[in-house]
Parts: structure tokens; C-alpha cells; sequence
């Protein structure tokens, strides 16, 4: 049973005592957990219980599948990332699951890796387990994808090109979390273009631009004293400081090319500077707090190394 279904059934009036959503989507899971909720029109205030499966006792859950209402048709359970048990304590935990006959509305979920390839085998397996639970499969395909796009659009009144929203159906066919955080960049990119001034707009168009971090590889070049000041400029707009690493070697690189006595009269600068370099760049894939100090310490420690273009040993 897949999401559509569930909603059809819901405004049937048809509440089951017991689901397991499995997808590769944390927000359709969320979602449709939502949707179930409020179908069953529970009082959140007194009959709804969260559990996260991997933090709560086995005992404390089942205390609450035969307590009574207080203000509600029946109580309201979710018990949520099931992925974490492993496979023996998840199947001890839909024994229990199996064995009980309570009344009121239990919703587990369970998080697949994403894959559509496994996707299906992995559903039936962990669907399977769970006799008395109808099974719900929340994962995105191009067709929801291409409605959510729409009905985004409509719905916020967004001026995008049918050039764009391809773009957005291609690269995020089967992620629609990383759509809405797409979504969002959008949209903040938009309110800034109306509420900015044009000294503002600049320094955000500096920010989207690939090319102007380049203009710190540049000053380094040359000797300038403002690399640190342009670091601090692009910080903001830097997705990773791997984006610094790469135009450091490719600009080091363009001026070997270009001067071509460099390596004879200072090969012994260039490679210190290229073992520097190589330190930053081992501290950035391990997401260190310290990458962004040794880049400034990089470019204040080699300053005066470039003096009008041209390099000096140390």
C-alpha cells in the first residue's frame, strides 16, 4: 500500500490498529504520519505517545497499547526508528507487536537506506514481520516529484523557468528532501534580490558566483594583503572550504605554468607551500574546526612570499 491508498482509505473513514511506514524519505514517513493522526482525530494533549524505538524499554511501550483514552475514540502510539534495531531484536519486537489486540492506533516507522534497487525487497522483508500492520511504502517517484514541483510553484507564486523546474525534476527525482531544501535556497535567493540594495546584490552575486573565489587565489599571487579580507567576504557563500584547497592548487599550478623559472629558483617555497596546502585539505575531508584557522594562517604566514608577482624563497 503505498501513500495515495492510505489517504483514500483514511477519508473512507478506515483507521487500521496498527501501521509500519517504510521509505527512504524521512519527510514523506513524517508526513504520512501526520495524516494518520489526524484522521484519527486523537487529543494530542492526553492520548498521544512518541517513543523512539532505540531510547525506550520494550515494557514502557506496551504499558501504553491497553490504556485507555482519556479524551480520544482511541489512544495514538508511534514508535519510530525501527532501522536501528538489528535484525534479531526487530523481529523479538514484531513478535510482541503480532501478540497484542489492542484497540488503539499504533504507527512504526521504518527508514530505508536509499536505493531503489533494494528498496522493494527490503519493504517486503521488513513488512513481512508485522502480520497484524498494513504496510506503507513512502518513496518518492519522478511523477510525485514533478506534482510536488508544480503545486510548489502555483502554490507560492514563483516565476520559474520551464528550463529550471527540469532542472529540479532531473536532479531530484528521487529526493524530494533535498528538493524542499532546493526549494528553499530559491526562495531566499529571490527575497534578497527584492529587499537587498545594490551594493548587497552584489555581494550575494559574488557569493553565487563559482568564479570570484579566485579572486583570494589572485591577491595570494600577487602579494596583495587582502586575501584574509576576501576569505572573510566568501565565507558566508562557501558551500565547503574544499572549493579554497582547489582554486589554490589550480591557481599555484597557472603561475608554474606561467613562470617558467619558478621551480629553478624557488622550488623549495612552491613545495612547502603544496605540503601547507595538502594539510588544509586533509583537515577539510574531516569536516576539522581547524581548516578554517590553518587557511588563515596559511595566507597570513605567505603574505610576502608573492611580491608583485613573482615568488621569493623563504
Amino acid at each position: 500500500m503505498n501513500e495515495r491508498e492510505v489517504r483514500e482509505l483514511l477519508k473512507k473513514g478506515e483507521v487500521y490498529n496498527q501501521y509500519i511506514l517504510i521509505g527512504d524519505e524521512q519527510l514523506l514517513i513524517d508526513n504520512t504520519v501526520r495524516t494518520i493522526k489526524d484522521a484519527s482525530k486523537v487529543n494530542e494533549s492526553f492520548d498521544l505517545d512518541t517513543f523512539f524505538i532505540s531510547e525506550t524499554p520494550i515494557e514502557d511501550i506496551m504499558s501504553k497499547f491497553y490504556l485507555t483514552p482519556f479524551a480520544s475514540t482511541r489512544r495514538f502510539i508511534i514508535v519510530k526508528n525501527l532501522e536501528e534495531l538489528d535484525y534479531r531484536a526487530l523481529t523479538n519486537f514484531a513478535k510482541f507487536m503480532n501478540s497484542t489486540s489492542s484497540k488503539n492506533c499504533l504507527v512504526m516507522t521504518y527508514r530505508v537506506k536509499k536505493s531503489e534497487k533494494k528498496f522493494d525487497k527490503v519493504y517486503k522483508k521488513i513488512a513481512g514481520l508485522f502480520k497484524n500492520a498494513k504496510g506503507v511504502a513512502s518513496c518518492p517517484n519522478k511523477a510525485l516529484i514533478h506534482k510536488w514541483i508544480i503545486s510548489k510553484v502555483k502554490r507560492d507564486n514563483l516565476n520559474l523557468s520551464p528550463s529550471t523546474i527540469r532542472y529540479l525534476e532531473d536532479e531530484f527525482s528521487n529526493d524530494i528532501t533535498g528538493l524542499k531544501n532546493e526549494f528553499e535556497k530559491i526562495e531566499n535567493y529571490l527575497y534578497e534580490a527584492k529587499t537587498l540594495d545594490t551594493d548587497s546584490i552584489k555581494d550575494l552575486a559574488k557569493g553565487l558566483c563559482d568564479f570570484n573565489k579566485y579572486q583570494i587565489v589572485d591577491a595570494f599571487l600577487k602579494g596583495e594583503g587582502d586575501s584574509i579580507k576576501l576569505l572573510e567576504e566568501l565565507r558566508p557563500y562557501l558551500r565547503s572550504y574544499a572549493e579554497i584547497v582547489d582554486a589554490l592548487t589550480r591557481g599555484l599550478v597557472f603561475y608554474t605554468q606561467r613562470n617558467r623559472d619558478a621551480f629553478r629558483f624557488s622550488k623549495k617555497s612552491i613545495t612547502s607551500i603544496l605540503d601547507e596546502i595538502i594539510k588544509i585539505d586533509r583537515r577539510v575531508k574531516k569536516s576539522s574546526y581547524f581548516a578554517n584557522l590553518m587557511l588563515e594562517l596559511f595566507f597570513l604566514k605567505n603574505a610576502n612570499l608573492f611580491r608583485k608577482g613573482a615568488m621569493y624563497e623563504r
